[in-house]
């Protein structure tokens, strides 16, 4: 486990004018900048990788594979399979610790191969945090607020090829009137709307920004692909309503009214996990999501960059 220094920063983003990648071209040495709380570039064997990781579901069915994203200076990325009609899958979850109390960036590459058309159900990289925090991935799928108790943020592949966030929080909204929830999305079609490029890299960066103090709901979450802004919600934008567990877009709604992450204020950002979860497969079928360049930091991370590096 790693010790993170906390500060308190404004949150002011400008990713042309402060991009960290920019420093650092190919990622080379982004690990030593002072913003930077962890960096995975799976470039070890399989086994020391583990050792990074407190609990790793199926092991035998994570490999290095030489496929790389652009720009990157390595020989690896990991790759995390799964067999129809065996298992559904395989994950790398970490315990950030004593966790994170305020805004967070966390950007990576995946891949999705074209092979897994029809069959994703959760491949992303998951943030979140448990109180109290616990040392492996415990599910939540159905069950409504437990705002006291946990949150979880991810953007994935929704409705193929649609890619969304897929959130569970204390004040988030139920399918069915309340009797169990899954994860609101928010994206839904908006004119920033990206889909998934098949057996393509994609960088994908999430900001959270947790809410202060825990009555409020000035929490916010803003996301990227490639580069460019998918979405960003806090209190008072962007205008829309709720269609069930559905944020849509929609300049003449009403101001979204901000997240309210979490109602204990001992609960914070305290966990990432790398995931493979797919449950569809046909029996015989070995599925797989590949990825590379994870680094979580203060500010805006940005996509690989390339030339000479910036001072």
């Amino acid at each position: 486990m790693i010790n993170f220094i906390f500060l308190i920063f404004l949150l002011s983003v400008n990713p042309k004018q402060q991009s960290l990648a920019q420093q650092y071209p190919q990622d080379k040495g982004i690990e030593t900048d002072p913003d930077v709380l962890f960096v995975e570039q799976f470039e070890e064997d399989t086994s020391t990788i583990f050792a990074r990781y407190e609990d790793i579901k199926n092991r035998t069915g994570i490999f290095n594979d030489p496929d790389v994203p652009k720009g990157s200076a390595g020989k690896h990325s990991v790759k995390l399979t799964n067999i129809g009609g065996k298992n559904d899958g395989a994950h790398l979850y970490k315990m950030i610790q004593p966790g994170w109390d305020d805004s967070l960036f966390i950007r990576y590459y995946v891949k999705y191969p074209a092979l897994s058309k029809g069959y994703i159900h959760h491949e992303a990289v998951k943030i979140g945090g448990n109180y109290p925090a616990i040392p492996y991935h415990m599910g939540q799928a159905g069950r409504c607020g437990e705002g006291d108790k946990r949150f979880s943020i991810s953007y994935e592949p929704n409705e193929e090829p649609e890619m969304d966030a897929y959130l569970y929080w204390g004040e988030m909204r139920s399918w069915n009137k309340g009797t169990s929830c899954y994860g609101n999305t928010l994206v839904n079609k908006s004119s920033q709307a990206q889909d998934l490029k098949w057996d393509e890299w994609i960088c994908i960066e999430i900001m959270v920004k947790l809410n202060k103090p825990a009555t409020a709901r000035n929490g916010a979450l803003r996301i990227w692909q490639d580069g460019k802004e998918v979405g960003y919600w806090g209190q008072g934008f962007p205008n829309g309503y709720w269609e069930k567990d559905r944020w849509i877009n929609d300049p003449a709604g009403k101001p979204f009214e901000g997240f309210q992450w979490r109602s204990n204020p001992l609960l914070n950002v305290n966990f990432l996990r790398i995931e493979h979860y797919d449950s569809k497969s046909p029996a015989g079928e070995n599925h797989y999501t590949k990825y590379d360049h994870l680094v979580v930091a203060r500010r805006y991370i940005g996509p690989i960059a390339t030339g000479n590096r910036r001072q």
